[in-house]
């Protein structure tokens, strides 16, 4: 008999095992430092360190900094080499949204061809006495070029005035107003129709000589010519033609400033930056909801709705904070609202496991049965009688999530955030509920063979992610809000489903996509605001991303349908558990499969 010898490791195994883990170190250390440079106005090390120094609550700052380097890492270890295909399709995306911006842009140059204008002559020489004329020396007229929404809009000025032989006069045309952009040009012609001079800048002497008039050199100044006889003549004015040069290079400005305002505008500032990192909070929360539902096989959009009942529950015991000690307010707030949203999400799962109920139908409308009960308790019940609008009073300082950074909303739900994505990762790949939601999610027939309760795994994967979604709903009445609002939510929820999908429903993975979406939402508002920008823009941005990478999911699962085909004996069948509704799969859901 002849022994068979164990094969051996492959030379160089454990440093490439090794490398992944220092790769995921070190973008996560470049990514936190890039953060904190930014944020804190970058400089020289001497002057980073002053002023990260004199910051308030600049431990706390630093710390959720290293959480989103930590995120980034995340990301990085988990997915592999798919992470730099998603960085490359969010490259993708972006440079897509920079040319849908630059084309939306294409019309920033007109701003020189219209705005109001004004036209008068300046000389010396005394004025000349004419019927008819516009224009006498030293008067002022003028108009609007190209105005908006005008049936015929003013494209060519012209103004007569009579004149003397030898008259030395100045024809100046200039924007009316500081801001008028209108770039201008100029015509001096005689009575047969020649022209005697024109001009379409004006200098910077000129610019000095006539400052009470000119504002910029894209006035129009004709200086110090004589008027060669005696008689009537026409100024012609009108916006200088654009150029293609023109008009590209003003897009292209125009949608640079744009950029760097979407995506640099969430770190310019602090106030800004916890706009990103309170959005990110809520996202991922809601995100880690999704996904457990979705590992489940379950097309489960409830999450609104659990959302709602849970701001709503917690923002009543912080309103009603004089019944509990104050160290209990918070626990018990929020023990209440996971309570609240795991109860509303068992209704669905109920439904769905022993009724046989389309999930998707029945949190939609359930989605709607909790939202208007929120509406309808906030209206009569809990809105002060001399509001002013439907909203109840603020919540008191011991029912509010404590901010860890002064002046803003970011509070220790950041804390509740690590929590949870743990408590979900160990849910799924390390507890048997989570090993039968991923089988269930895997084959549901295969899971039934198996011995598995699917009904019961179905209603409990939907009341669990209920708990998640009830804690984002807390930490919007809690924690940004601190006080129950109308449209609390405005499809925080559906947001979510983006979140999870992006990160194929791996807990480890949805913090990083929850704070890139955030970043991105951050962002168009910044753009919106500093660069006047649609924000549906980034509505673009985002709907590239998500077909990309659908696509790309798509693609690896055809080609794994294909690979199993290949390597099947013939006449056995597949047993495949890929799940339409989920996109991608866990390393763990791989190894449950073989």
């Amino acid at each position: 008999m002849t022994a068979r010898t164990a094969p051996q490791p492959a030379e160089g195994t454990g440093t490439r095992r090794l490398l992944l883990p220092l790769l995921a170190v070190f973008v996560a250390i470049a990514v936190a430092a890039l953060i904190n440079y930014r944020l804190f106005g970058g400089g020289s090390i001497n002057d980073l360190v002053e002023s990260i120094v004199n910051t308030t609550d600049f431990p706390s700052l630093l710390f959720v900094n290293a959480l989103v380097g930590a995120s980034v890492g995340l990301f990085v270890w988990q997915l592999r080499w798919n992470a730099l295909r998603v960085a490359i399709t969010v490259v993708v995306a972006l440079l897509f949204g920079f040319v849908v911006t630059t084309a939306f842009n294409l019309d920033t140059a007109n701003r020189y061809t219209r705005g109001q204008f004004t036209v008068t002559i300046l000389t010396e020489a005394a004025p000349v006495e004419a019927e008819g004329v516009d224009l006498v020396y030293g008067a002022e007229e003028g108009g609007e070029f190209n105005r908006p929404n005008v049936r015929v809009p003013l494209t060519e000025a012209e103004f007569t005035f009579s004149g003397r032989a030898g008259d030395v006069i100045s024809i100046l045309s200039f924007a009316a107003t500081r801001r008028s952009e209108v770039d201008l040009e100029l015509e001096l012609r005689a009575a047969d129709g020649t022209v005697l001079a024109s001009a379409n800048t004006a200098s910077a002497e000129q610019l000095a000589r006539f400052s009470d008039q000119l504002r910029s050199a894209r006035d129009a100044v004709i200086e110090d010519f004589t008027l060669p006889a005696d008689g009537i003549y026409t100024i012609y004015t009108r916006p200088q033609p654009l150029g293609l040069d023109t008009i590209f290079s003003e897009a292209l400005q125009a949608t640079t400033r744009a950029y760097d305002a979407f995506l640099l505008g969430a770190l310019g500032r602090i106030n800004r930056w916890a706009v990103w990192i309170q959005d990110a909070t809520t996202l991922i929360l809601v995100g880690l909801a999704i996904a457990i539902v979705f590992r489940a096989r379950q097309f489960s959009l409830g999450a609104e709705g659990q959302l709602y009942f849970g701001a709503l529950v917690s923002g009543i015991i912080a309103l009603n904070s004089a019944a509990f000690s104050p160290w209990l307010i918070i626990p018990v707030a929020l023990v209440a609202a996971m309570t609240a949203g795991f109860l509303w999400g068992l209704i669905p799962g109920v439904l769905k496991a022993y009724l046989g109920a389309n999930e998707l139908v029945a949190t939609l409308m359930l989605n709607v049965v909790a939202i208007r009960f929120y509406e309808l308790v906030l209206t009569f019940e809990l809105k002060p009688p001399d509001a002013g609008y439907v909203a109840s009073a603020p919540f008191p300082v011991p029912g509010q999530l404590p901010p860890i950074v002064g002046g803003t909303q970011v509070s220790i739900a950041v804390f509740l955030v690590i929590i949870a994505v743990l408590a979900v990762w160990l849910l799924i790949e390390r507890t048997p509920l989570g090993y039968e939601i991923r089988m269930v999610g895997i084959n549901r027939k295969f899971a039934d063979y198996g011995g598995v309760n699917t009904r019961r795994t179905i209603m409990l994967a939907m009341a669990v992610s209920g708990i998640v979604a009830g804690l984002a709903g807390a930490h919007l009445s809690m924690g940004i809000h601190r006080m129950l609002i109308l449209n609390i939510s405005l499809g925080l929820a559906f947001e979510g489903v983006v979140v999870a999908l992006l990160a194929r429903n791996n807990p480890l993975v949805i913090p990083f996509t929850g704070l890139l979406y955030a970043y991105l939402r951050a962002g168009a508002q910044f753009m919106e605001r500093d660069a006047n920008v649609s924000f549906e823009v980034v509505r673009i941005i985002q709907a590239v991303i998500i077909l990309l990478i659908t696509a790309e999911a798509l693609l690896a699962f055809l080609q794994r349908r294909r690979a199993a085909r290949a390597a099947q004996p013939e006449g056995e069948g597949i047993v495949t558990g890929e799940s339409p509704g989920v996109i991608g799969s866990s390393p763990a859901e791989e190894k449950a499969r073989v």
